[in-house]
């Protein structure tokens, strides 16, 4: 019997499906895209790879007007490796930074735009080191203000506005061009104020959620879904469900915490128009009266009231502000509500953004739901060993 010679034999190599590498071992890393914005257009392009990069860290926060952050520490070579761009050749002043999440067998998963808003360095007898301290590109409309009281006028679509605003600032946006309408009143806004808080204030009044910006780096205005009706499936994985689930192919530490706050918990909110010269200011109310929630009126025997005055509605009959109102008023009486169980857990990095709703379950504490991400932070670490830390709050369904 002759030998087999191992060199003609072929060890089929199983193919992973998407479950299989988020849930199974993996090879994760980071990459550091240098860009370049084009004042004139709104728009960045792609400039290089950052080398020298030791240590990094991004997070992001669902209520912040900025919602993204992050800090990147990077050694000043001497010379890069091929392909590749140091430190010391970079624009720090005008160049923009976009950490991109690479783990092997997924696609590639941008983290944002970030733009460099401070440089510190420091020396040791190897050389020199910058601290990158990052701040997504929202803040190009916060630092950015208006020199004079601007005036939007309610003849004009309210996302032509924004556009607009955000325009003016060197920046671009694509927005819903159906979306037409219309402010029900001017609204001013006096010298000094931000970019950014304009914007802010003009898609809250057509019930959008604030200015957000994508992994790709895009300027996103969207509208307002409420918790319980938003997808739970990843948007770049074929699908699949977004969840963190315990057992053996959990991937998040086996200790974490949940608090409880339920003191300040309303169960009536009442969401009043800007008053006009001409009639009383109109009103929309939303309570929890269902039987089966530990904080509805049924549960407490009375109500406990919040209150949301000089609220803006877009254009349209009274019952189309009144209807506007009263979705004002059911948003924020779902958001109190979830506050009563917040969840901090880290695990294994993730395509997930603050906003997104997952599955959360740990069968010990008897939780199976789904949770709002509230804030995110993410250890870049250059092993890619960084764990991924998430807030989330249980979806509460009115």
């Amino acid at each position: 019997m002759t030998g087999l010679d191992t060199r003609d034999v072929i060890i089929p190599v199983p193919a992973l499906t998407v479950e299989d590498v988020l849930y199974g071992s993996r090879t994760t890393r980071y990459r550091y895209e240098v860009l370049r914005h084009d004042q004139a257009t709104g728009r960045d392009t792609l400039a290089g790879y950052l080398d020298g990069v030791t240590q990094a860290s991004v997070q992001w926060s669902q209520n912040a007007s900025v919602k993204g952050a992050g800090s990147v520490t990077v050694a000043d070579l001497d010379v890069a490796k091929p392909g590749y761009t140091r430190v010391g050749d970079v624009n720090l002043v005008t160049a923009r930074l976009r950490p991109v999440l690479a783990i092997e067998g997924l696609p590639d998963i941008p983290l944002s735009v970030h733009v460099i808003t401070a440089a510190p360095e420091a020396w040791e007898d190897t050389g020199r080191t910058y601290t990158l301290e990052l701040h997504d590109k929202a803040t190009v409309l916060d630092q950015d203000q208006v020199e004079t009281t601007f005036t939007a006028p309610a003849t004009s679509p309210i996302l032509t506005l924004v556009r607009q605003v955000i325009e003016s600032a060197g920046e671009s946006i694509q927005v819903d061009q159906a979306e037409t309408r219309t402010l029900s009143a001017p609204l001013v806004w006096p010298a000094g104020t931000s970019k950014l808080t304009i914007v802010n204030d003009l898609l809250d009044a057509l019930g959008y959620n604030s200015l957000w910006v994508d992994g790709q780096g895009a300027f996103r205005a969207t509208p307002y879904v409420r918790p319980a009706d938003r997808p739970i499936t990843y948007e770049v994985l074929g699908g699949l469900d977004r969840e963190l689930v315990d057992g053996e192919t959990s991937i998040y530490q086996p200790s974490w915490s949940r608090d409880r706050d339920s003191y300040a918990v309303p169960n009536k909110v009442i969401a009043v128009a800007s008053g006009g010269a001409d009639a009383p200011p109109l009103s929309g109310v939303a309570t929890n009266e269902n039987p089966n929630s530990p904080y509805s009126y049924q549960a407490r025997g009375r109500w406990i009231t919040t209150t949301l005055t000089g609220v803006e509605v877009p254009d349209g009959t009274d019952a189309d502000k009144v209807a506007a109102l009263t979705a004002r008023a059911n948003q924020t009486l779902t958001a109190a509500s979830s506050v009563q169980a917040a969840v901090q857990v880290e695990h294994l990095p993730l395509p997930l953004r603050v906003s997104d709703v997952v599955r959360f379950a740990a069968t010990p504490a008897g939780i199976d739901a789904r949770h709002v991400v509230t804030s995110l932070s993410l250890d870049c670490s250059p092993t890619g060993t960084g764990l991924m830390k998430s807030t989330l709050q249980e979806v509460i369904d009115l």
